[in-house]
């Protein structure tokens, strides 16, 4: 899953001229190392060649720091460094990083003292500029030290995903679906907090576009869906030209809005004014880049684009249907958005396993088409951030490939070796925790593991975290919980 762009990444260096090491070759060997970094990691990499030193230092570090657009800004404590110098530069609208070098003597005069300063800075900006708001991350080491490098490649993957969030445009088409109203969001707050914006489009607009495809364009669109699915009967068949219209619509849409994902009300209209069910045609288009969300969730497709974003795969949204308290593990389900990265067996376009809606002297007409999949093993990723848009949950886990376990048609999958928030929990506590702290029903999924990425997101963005709720046979009030 290709970002928008490129994370940029700026660096500073903060210095005291009287401090006797050699505070050039660590600069130097600093900005190498990110150099080196930057191709690796997949960011663009910018550095003052300067040292700062005074108060006009600072100032003119700021100006040239927000002049080349750093989203992150690492101030390096080459040397101990004045005071004063931070309480400039923590004015950029960066996010911001504070570095420390270890000593490069053992003995004899303290050539750098970069770690106290580091601890100087990181205090002056909570207690003597509270006014900010402004926070840093610290770190620690030379580039090629394993506590420098892992704390570094965590926060580059997460505000990785924060920038190509922000300022993004989602189409939410046809509402929600009825009855969803847990998934009910506020606008405001979405763009107040995250830089996102959404579309509202009405239902008929899509059918409209869905009817005016060409037929060569259709044509095209299957030709695509028949090497990429296995059809699975000729019932199935009859819908592919449906599905390739959708698809075809779809990318119109996106095209014309230059839309980041869209979350689409599947049910009913789609079934009762279309004929068909979306979920293959959601799973061909998430699969290609479109994130594509059922049910009209804009939340889930918030929480899925910054899975996405972080781990370059796609996300894929799930509901949490069962649980096994023998070995802990949970069963995922929908009803079949099966994705080509989550599955080492052919795709299967298939009827959907519900039918409707019911027709008067017809009955209940059964509806396609849907990807079936079967998780394969493999490490995993959930999170969401709540509908309230205020806290959120991670977890992580291993899909089982255990064909003892129950089973059941469309995309599915049985979870274990959980872990919450990187604690291991069992399943009854965890049912217990989703219920008690009322969360909502779907479920962001994204191939690997990547809980510390989400965590530093939802940090910069001041998110809370969903405690655990241990389970109790008495009723318990999550509003005295905590």
């Amino acid at each position: 899953m290709q970002a928008k762009r490129k994370l940029k990444v700026g660096l500073v260096g903060l210095i005291q001229l009287n401090y006797r090491g050699n505070k050039q070759e660590v600069y130097n060997k600093s900005v190498e190392g990110l150099n080196k970094l930057s191709q690796e990691l997949g960011f663009e990499f910018y550095w003052r060649k300067d040292f700062v030193v005074t108060k006009k230092d600072a100032a003119e570090a700021l100006r040239e720091i927000e002049d080349q657009g750093v989203d992150f800004l690492l101030v390096q404590s080459t040397s101990f460094s004045s005071g004063y110098l931070i309480q400039t530069l923590a004015q950029t609208k960066a996010y911001l990083g504070l570095w420390a070098v270890p000593e490069i003597t053992k003995s004899g005069p303290l050539p750098l003292n970069s770690f106290c300063n580091m601890n100087l800075n990181m205090s002056i900006m909570d207690r003597f500029m509270p006014y900010l708001s402004k926070d840093a991350k610290w770190f620690y080491g030379f580039v090629e030290d394993e506590l420098f490098r892992r704390r570094f490649e965590v926060s580059i993957r997460a505000l990785r995903a924060i920038v190509n969030v922000k300022g993004s445009n989602y189409a939410l088409v046809g509402g929600r679906a009825p009855g969803f109203d847990n998934l009910f969001y506020d606008p405001r707050i979405l763009f107040s907090k995250f830089g996102v914006s959404v579309d509202e489009i009405e239902f008929g607009d899509l059918k409209k576009l869905f009817f005016e495809q060409s037929e060569s364009k259709v044509r095209e669109v299957e030709k695509e869906i028949r090497e990429k699915y296995v059809i699975a009967d000729t019932f199935t068949e009859g819908f592919v030209e449906k599905m390739a219209r959708l698809v075809s619509s779809v990318r119109e849409l996106v095209q014309k809005g230059n839309y980041d994902g869209l979350a689409i009300s599947c049910w009913p209209r789609f079934r009762s004014e279309l004929g068909m069910v979306p979920c293959g045609a959601y799973a061909f288009l998430s699969d290609e880049g479109h994130t594509t969300v059922c049910e009209g969730d804009v939340v889930s497709l918030l929480s899925m684009k910054m899975l996405e974003y972080i781990s370059g795969y796609p996300a894929i949204l799930m509901d949490l249907s069962s649980f096994d308290m023998s070995d802990n593990s949970i069963f995922l389900w929908h009803c079949g958005i099966g994705s080509k990265y989550y599955s080492s067996a052919p795709l299967v376009l298939e009827r959907h396993f519900n039918p409707g809606p019911y027709i008067e002297g017809k009955g209940w007409l059964e509806m396609a088409p849907v990807s079936s999949m079967k998780f394969s093993k493999m490490a995993a990723t959930i999170a969401r951030i709540g509908n309230n848009l205020s806290e959120y949950f991670v977890l992580t886990g291993e899909f089982i490939d255990d064909e003892s376990k129950p089973d059941y048609f469309g995309s599915r999958g049985w979870l274990g070796k959980v872990k919450y928030f990187g604690e291991e929990i069992n399943a009854l506590d965890l049912m217990n925790t989703l219920l008690v702290r009322k969360l909502e029903h779907h479920f962001p999924v994204v191939k690997g593991i990547w809980d510390s990425e989400v965590i530093e997101v939802m940090n910069w963005f001041g998110l809370a975290g969903v405690k655990k709720v241990p389970y109790k046979d008495y009723y318990q009030n999550y509003k005295l919980l905590d």
